[in-house]
């Protein structure tokens, strides 16, 4: 029986470790659980998947994701002034630079990055975090298994770094 690689209707866990295109480091899995991704479903870049297409237990590879294949363009449009009271209420809220908050819009809630605290208006960020930034991972493939019935109707990986019922 030939080793299980992986491809649709399967589940990769993985480790990584994420750079920005000036080699600095983001953020790494390895210091908790695997993720774990159905491929083909959302919650990993496909990108990302495209990549583990074909790899198996074991495999480590590189792949750099060019910003337009990960979290798009950043839009400076996207950085808004809003008063402070359209956020808290009216209460006096401590907000610092760096913050993210949820901000109701017309599409239901999305999160904002705060990046300048005024006395009575707060600039903010709508921007995905990494828009506009080319991605490097360094992944190492801990496992390859056949998703489930349940996975595959409910479209995510069930388990320890995946989705729990």
């Amino acid at each position: 029986m030939s080793e299980l690689v992986a491809g649709p209707n399967t589940v990769v866990t993985f480790h990584y470790d994420l750079y920005d295109q000036d080699t600095n480091k983001i953020e790494s899995s390895k210091q908790g659980n695997p993720v774990l991704c159905l491929v083909g479903e959302r919650g990993v870049l496909l990108a990302l998947q495209e990549a583990m297409s074909g790899k198996s237990a074991g495999d480590d590879f590189t792949v750099s994701i060019p910003h337009g294949r990960a979290y798009g363009k950043r839009y400076p449009e996207r950085v808004k002034r809003i008063p402070t009271k359209k956020i808290d209420g009216g209460k006096k809220q401590k907000f610092r630079t760096g913050q993210i908050i949820t901000l109701q819009g017309d599409k239901g809630p999305s999160p904002a990055t705060i990046v300048n605290v005024g006395k009575f208006n707060l600039d903010v960020d709508t921007n995905h975090p990494l828009a506009g930034v080319d991605l490097t991972f360094d992944v190492t493939i801990e496992g390859v298994r056949e998703a489930s019935e349940e996975e595959q109707a409910h479209g995510h990986a069930h388990g320890v770094g995946g989705h729990q019922h």
